[in-house]
């Protein structure tokens, strides 16, 4: 504890000498920082410096640390596997977003002397590319389609490479050594995984109700779907009339109805079966203002409901037990000759919402569809790719479509059985691309078999950790949730731009036909045409030799290609097989929250079933960026900020310290010219700090740095304060990357300058700096240079090109900072010193709050001091006397300290009184003592004669 005791400041003003007039000039003689690193560049300036970085420095990185040697000391490649953007477009901030953190992530690994393993990928296929390189002109044929797609996806790609580059992402870019989804050896891997699975049984081809998209007429994966939060639906109460002699009634001549609720009449046509639940109770009510002859059957739990939504008043005429229900069959309430159709028990019936009884069309719904296998009923659908009804549909529906016409249309047509109809807005799917409502639809599709893998998948999800750490375990039960819930996953597509499931039918049967010799014959054309054009441009005739043919046991004449194209989740689900090598997992993958549904999950998935463990040790997820209002960035709004305008502006490191300091810890990322504002000051007062370190300790040269890594012998407490705190820096930004906590790094970073750098060390040590002798500036430019270099390798992943400018005034012979590998030293931490210079810094607090306007270099100070006091000697040992010379002195930057022994168990007390003397010209320090007629203090004296 420190208290004041005996405080007094004597200012004696009149007997402070002034200096003299003609006082000599001392300039020349002083240490002044020199450096010609600039303190700021104009943007024209700022442009053609990154692009110098950019071509001699951070282009050759990659390759660099790759060849680079690392003894027996080498640590495990840390592997990032890219998730591959899409080929069709200008890039956004989310893109931004997430390669920076990519980048970063990668640089701190190397600057730690790590090997890093980073192949940028792209996404080729799919609707998204196709509508654009097409414009979703009708009556192009597949050819036609896939040239323009790909022709847009090669040109995106090379204008987001160019890009990516520029933000200086570490990667081997001169070699172009990136994976496509396109590119043959891909697509060939893709193939054979198929069919290895295939084989297998974890993929099978089957009729089943998947999400289709008729405004992208193809099916649609549960990654693939948005949600829109205000759809209306009709929300509509319809009855079923009942045969007689189902139920034993005691209302003798009633005509009893199933009362069924749906917010999709238009699949009425479809129906097959109504569902109940054994379990539930039921009753047979009256509608006061109706017949008295007519009963409704409905879920006792859901009468008031009922009454709620529709104001109609209901008397319960009976009870009846689920389990009764077994036995009835109803009408169908369109088409007239189905008379007998079944009820049947199922667990999905429940009594929360609805009237307990459900409509199950299985061409429309997954739970009709599992009933329909349960009870060997026929899936009938009577709608196209186009969402549009098939002759196949009452003659009133021929043509129409579902979406726009069939709900009215339906209601219209059975009027007298829709009890009654109102509005509902609710959650829908909808196209992600199109934005577009779905429906579920019945087809032939090819699935994997999530069965099969999700408890495997489960366990493996177990091991993997996930960042950010605050919300790890709520992602990870969010991800296994998702994935238990999942019931198949539709890898099957109807479009041209992809790539084609290998597979060949029977003409009569229909069933799959396949080999590995097909899948072998397929692979060597794909890799010799380069490209699977061929699968639509040739006839089976030419494509098929009647070898193979003749191994699977059909002529040719007999069989047809399929027409599906691979999902592309399949497609990006399957990287690793072709970007990792052999059995390798990859330490990370970085992406977007959304991808817990979409690639995290398909790439699980397929891992799992192709070599039975993930892909992944670790997931990092990010969030999305927002304006400062927090709308989600569109064109139609008019809030896009791009990559491009942010770095000509404010320049690249600017765009890359906004991403580290805001682009890690929250789910929105608020993109707004204040923030990157913010961000380029605070990389602008970086760049200050930087700039006096390089001023003091010049350039690098041979000798100096062997005289550095000598340890010339140094007692300064303030030296062992600065090198320790240096150690303990290293570590807490090392631990900070390593759990990707990229704003807590910067804010590291900044308060590391800010306080122990500037605030302490570089202010206190400003005399000894610019007046003291050679010994004493060779231990601060030794300390500051480990400085400078600790400073660059926290820097160097944020902000690479003001690291590498700043190292190219450093080091003039051309060598990059990623060439070094820079470590403090383990015999640099000190606690004493720490304590030590505390205990000094506590006191300094003290003084300056008393001194008030005084110059403290005219104070002299007394301390008497108990326990405190045993600190203080280490930076002062003389007791009793006053000292003007000691590093107490120096650090409290008073013009003398006398230390007094007392008690050990009293508080520090201490008490000022000002100097009579003049102050040295030179040093503005040291007081010229008794010899008034000197020109400069003794200390100024012997420098200025040892440096003539």
């Amino acid at each position: 504890m420190l208290r004041v005791f005996n405080f007094r400041v004597g200012i004696r003003r009149s007997s402070v000498k002034a200096a003299k007039k003609d006082a000599k000039k001392y300039t020349d003689t002083i240490n002044l920082p020199k450096t010609k690193f600039p303190s700021r560049l104009s943007a024209a300036k700022r442009e053609e410096q990154e692009q110098q970085v950019l071509a001699n420095k951070i282009a050759v990185a990659y390759k660099y640390q790759e060849q680079r040697q690392f003894g027996e000391k080498r640590k495990p490649t840390f592997v990032l596997h890219d998730g591959p953007p899409y080929a069709n477009g200008q890039l956004h901030m989310g893109h931004a977003v997430n390669k920076i953190l990519k980048d970063i992530t990668l640089r701190q690994r190397v600057v730690h002397g790590q090997e890093v393993n980073y192949i940028p990928g792209w996404d080729c296929h799919g609707l998204p590319i196709e509508l654009k390189a097409t414009s979703a002109a009708e009556g192009q044929s597949a050819a036609e389609i896939r040239q323009k797609s790909r022709a847009f996806a090669l040109e995106a790609i090379q204008s987001q490479k160019e890009e990516f580059s520029s933000w200086g992402i570490l990667a081997n870019w001169q070699k172009d050594n990136i994976y496509t989804t396109f590119h043959p050896g891909f697509i060939a891997n893709q193939l054979q995984m198929f069919h290895n699975l295939y084989e297998r049984g974890l993929v099978y081809r089957d009729l089943k109700p998947v999400y289709w998209s008729p405004s992208s007429r193809t099916a649609l994966a549960e990654a693939e779907l948005e949600y829109d939060t205000n759809h209306i639906s009709p929300s509509v109460y319809v009855r079923f009339a009942l045969n007689p002699n189902g139920l034993n009634v005691e209302t003798k001549g009633a005509q009893i109805y199933a009362l069924v609720w749906t917010t999709t009449p238009w699949t009425l046509p479809s129906n097959q079966a109504i569902c109940f639940n054994a379990s539930l109770e039921y009753v047979l009510v009256r509608f006061l203002d109706r017949s008295p002859s007519e009963l409704y059957l409905m879920a006792s739990a859901l009468l008031s409901d009922f009454e709620a939504s529709t104001h109609l008043k209901c008397e319960v005429v009976q009870t009846l037990p689920g389990s009764s229900l077994s036995s009835l069959t109803y009408n169908h309430p369109i088409d007239k000759a189905q008379t007998n159709l079944p009820f049947f028990d199922a667990s999905h019936v429940q009594d929360s919402k609805g009237t307990g009884l459900v409509h199950t069309a299985p061409a429309h719904g997954p739970e009709d569809f599992l009933v329909s296998l349960a009870k060997k009923i026929p899936v009938k659908c009577m709608v196209n790719e186009a969402g549009v009804y098939t002759k196949e549909a009452p003659s009133f529906l021929h043509g129409q479509s579902v979406l726009d016409l069939g709900n009215p249309l339906v209601l219209q047509h059975i009027a007298e059985d829709v009890i009654h109809s109102a509005q509902l807005e609710h959650s829908y799917p909808i196209d992600w691309r199109t934005k577009q409502p779905v429906i579920i639809r019945a087809s032939e599709q090819w699935f994997i078999n999530t069965d099969r893998l999700k408890s495997r998948a489960a366990a493996a999800l177990e091991q993997v950790k996930i960042y950010p750490r605050t919300n790890a375990e709520v992602s990870k039960r969010a991800m296994l949730t998702q994935l238990q819930k999942r019931p198949y996953w539709c890898i099957s597509r109807q479009r041209a731009w992809g790539v084609p499931i290998p597979v060949l039918y029977s003409q009569k049967s229909g069933q799959v036909v396949l080999n590995a010799a097909l899948i072998e014959h397929l692979c060597s054309l794909l890799l010799s045409q380069g490209s699977m054009d061929f699968w639509w441009s040739r006839t089976l005739e030419e494509l098929l030799p009647a070898q193979i043919a003749a191994e699977l046991g059909y002529e040719v004449k007999d069989l047809v290609k399929g027409s599906d194209i691979f999902d592309i989740w399949f497609d990006s689900g399957s990287t690793w097989s072709a970007v990792l090598k052999k059995e390798q997992v990859a330490d990370l993958y970085l992406e977007g929250y959304d991808q817990f549904t979409g690639w995290f999950q398909s790439s699980l998935l397929t891992s799992i079933a192709a070599r039975d463990c993930a892909p992944f040790k670790a997931l990092f997820v990010h969030g999305f960026t927002v304006d400062e209002k927090g709308h989600k960035m569109s064109k139609s709004l008019g809030n896009v900020i791009s990559p491009k305008q942010i770095t000509k502006k404010y320049g690249t490191d600017a765009l890359r310290w906004w991403v580290a300091s805001h682009g890690t810890q929250h789910m929105s990322i608020t993109v707004s010219d204040k923030l990157l504002l913010q961000a380029a000051e605070n990389l602008s007062k970086v760049r200050g700090t930087l700039r006096y370190l390089k001023g003091v300790i010049g350039e690098k040269h041979p000798g100096r740095e062997q005289q550095q890594q000598q340890s010339i012998p140094d007692a300064s407490y303030l030296n062992k304060y600065l090198l320790s705190n240096l150690v303990d820096f290293e570590s807490e930004i090392e631990k900070l990357y390593n759990v990707y906590e990229y704003n807590r790094v910067v804010a590291c970073i900044q308060n590391f300058i800010a306080k122990q750098v500037s605030s302490i060390y570089v202010h206190l040590i400003k005399d000894r700096l610019y007046c003291g002798d050679d010994r004493e500036l060779l231990a601060i430019r030794q300390t500051l240079t480990h400085c400078y270099r600790q400073l660059c390798k926290s820097l160097w992943p944020v902000a690479p090109f003001l690291v590498e400018e700043s190292w190219s005034y450093y080091d003039p012979s051309g060598s990059a900072f990623h060439e070094q590998l820079v470590q403090a030293q383990s015999n640099w931490h000190d606690p004493r010193a720490i304590e030590v210079l505390n205990a000094a810094l506590d006191v300094k607090r003290l003084i300056n709050q008393q001194a008030g306007e005084v110059n403290s270099w005219h104070l002299a100070v007394t301390i008497k001091s108990g326990s405190q006091l045993e600190l203080l000697r280490e930076l002062q040992p003389t007791i009793g006397v006053p000292v003007r010379n000691s590093e107490l002195c120096e650090i409290l930057q008073v013009g003398s300290v006398a230390a007094v022994q007392t008690d050990l168990d009293e508080d520090l007390e201490f008490s000022l009184a000002t100097l009579d003397t003049p102050l040295c010209p030179r040093c503005r320090r040291y007081s010229l003592e008794e010899d008034a007629e000197a020109e400069t203090c003794k200390r100024c004296f012997q420098v200025m004669e040892l440096k003539n």
